[in-house]
């Protein structure tokens, strides 16, 4: 496996007002950078090049440039981060961009302006970032609790589940916060002896570690009271490439960066099927080691919507953050019910060689006014499935994966195949053609399985998923 192997860990930050406007700034800022690099490009390509000074003048009404193929500049990363720190110093900017960030946009640009050949218009160039596109905080954030990350520019600390990361990161940052922890006392604790014995220098040092890193110390030596299983197949370590997401609603996420110490091989030749509900987290088949379920632990009807108290009455009234409120319950239940479901569940599935997982329409959901895409992100489905997947991608040698559209996955018979043929009566369908007698989520594994087989061999699976066994429940009686 390739030393600078990278798996991200993705998920929401609940930043208060004066931390989204900080987010917002930084985030605007990138863009606004982007556009400077572009049409910095575009000029070089049409034979005018300008400083990056003078094109940033330029940036709030670019210029025309031609739509003519010309050959495209290839000037070299190194050349454009000079460039690009330079006038990031000057105009101050670098109060809120960091070297890795602005390190991560040139690179970020580079490949762009490679995807489009040697030779094409300048105008096909883009001035803005593609949908995808992500700033790189590198070492700038940090993930100081369960409850709680610091990204260095943002007033605070920001909210935000880390209690939701699976096990091996989990422990990946536990042993960061502990080295860090460590790292900060032994430092403070140099600065109070040499502050107490009277050296004047000293001083400024310990103001300056106080201002720096006191507000965050404590959060440092929080520990989980019961810490989540660690699967042993897998190892992580945390890497200082965290990277800063914004949805089309301006909803921020961060994702945490980790390298792959060890992944053990995989214990059995054979197919794994997802598919993902809410009665239950998975419903599971594989052809050699039967099916089962990984049970809903939370009884609650809208377990991810609790009802919010109302606003504090009397002559003292007290501030309520109920953001942190909603986090601290789930924390709760995840930490003791939610948690170790999961955490069974990822080491059941890396014991097996193929998965295939049911890719949930979380757009389309939402676009109906669904609730399941809330309740994923309550429960971690969502992303232990694709931290799973990902472990998968990383381990080519041993394991393949494949994401299965949801389209017919419940609807279809999975003995006879025929198309929308069964009907449900609550959780039990009925085939109606064949008369199989089938529980949902059953049914839709089977489903996911026979069609992740085909997509596996399709792509080169060296050995054969064994076909699933006939339900003994043909008819009902």
């Amino acid at each position: 496996m390739p030393a600078s192997t990278h798996l991200r860990v993705r998920h929401a930050l609940h930043p208060d007002p004066d931390q989204t406007a900080a987010l917002d700034t930084l985030w605007h800022l990138g863009h606004h950078l982007w556009t400077i690099l572009a049409l910095h490009a575009r000029l070089e390509a049409i034979g005018q090049p300008q400083p990056m000074q003078r094109v940033a003048a330029l940036a709030a009404s670019p210029p025309p440039t031609s739509r003519a193929p010309v050959r495209l500049p290839r000037r070299s990363a190194a050349e454009r981060r000079r460039e690009l720190e330079v006038l990031a110093r000057e105009r101050g900017w670098r109060a809120h961009l960091g070297s890795a960030t602005l390190g991560g946009l040139v690179s970020d640009f580079g490949r762009t302006l490679k995807r489009l050949g040697p030779v094409a218009p300048p105008n096909a160039i883009p001035l803005t970032p593609p949908p995808d596109f992500a700033l790189a905080l590198g070492g700038l954030a940090r993930p100081v609790g369960e409850l709680h990350a610091e990204i260095v520019g943002v007033p605070g600390l920001v909210r935000t589940p880390l209690f939701l990361l699976p096990g091996p990161a989990t422990a990946a940052v536990r042993m960061w916060r502990r080295t860090f922890s460590g790292h900060l006392s032994t430092l403070r604790e140099a600065l109070e002896t040499r502050l107490l014995a009277g050296d004047p220098e000293a001083d400024v040092g310990y103001l300056a570690h106080v201002a720096r890193y006191g507000r965050i110390e404590s959060g440092l030596g929080a520990r989980p009271s019961d810490p989540p299983a660690t699967p042993p197949a897998l190892t992580l370590t945390l890497a200082e490439a965290a990277q800063l997401h914004r949805s089309d609603a301006g909803d921020y996420e961060i994702a945490w960066a980790f390298r792959v110490a060890s992944l053990t091989p995989p214990l059995y030749q054979d197919l794994v099927a997802l598919d993902p509900g809410v009665r239950s987290l998975w419903a599971w088949v594989s052809g050699r080691h039967s099916h089962g379920r990984s049970p809903m632990p939370v009884g609650l009807q809208r377990p991810w919507a609790p009802a919010m108290p109302g606003p504090s009455t009397g002559l003292l009234t007290q501030p309520q953050d109920l953001t942190y409120a909603r986090l601290r319950r789930h924390q709760l239940l995840h930490r003791t019910r939610l948690g170790p479901v999961l955490e069974a569940g990822l080491t059941r599935f890396l014991q097996f060689a193929a998965l295939a997982v049911e890719q949930t329409d979380f757009g389309g959901m939402h676009r109906r006014g669904e609730d399941y895409p809330a309740a994923a992100d309550f429960l971690g489905t969502r992303l232990y499935e694709q931290f799973l997947f990902d472990c998968f991608r990383l381990d080519p040698v041993h394991r393949m994966a494949v994401w299965v559209p949801p389209a017919w996955t419940s609807a279809d018979c999975s003995v006879c195949g025929s198309r929308g043929a069964v009907r449900y009566r609550g959780r039990q369908g009925r085939c109606q053609v064949c008369g199989l007698c089938l529980d949902r989520d059953h049914n839709g594994a089977r489903n996911v399985y026979q069609r992740g087989a085909a997509q596996l061999v399709a792509r080169g699976l060296t050995w054969t998923p064994a076909p699933l066994p006939i339900p003994p429940r043909w008819r009902r009686p």
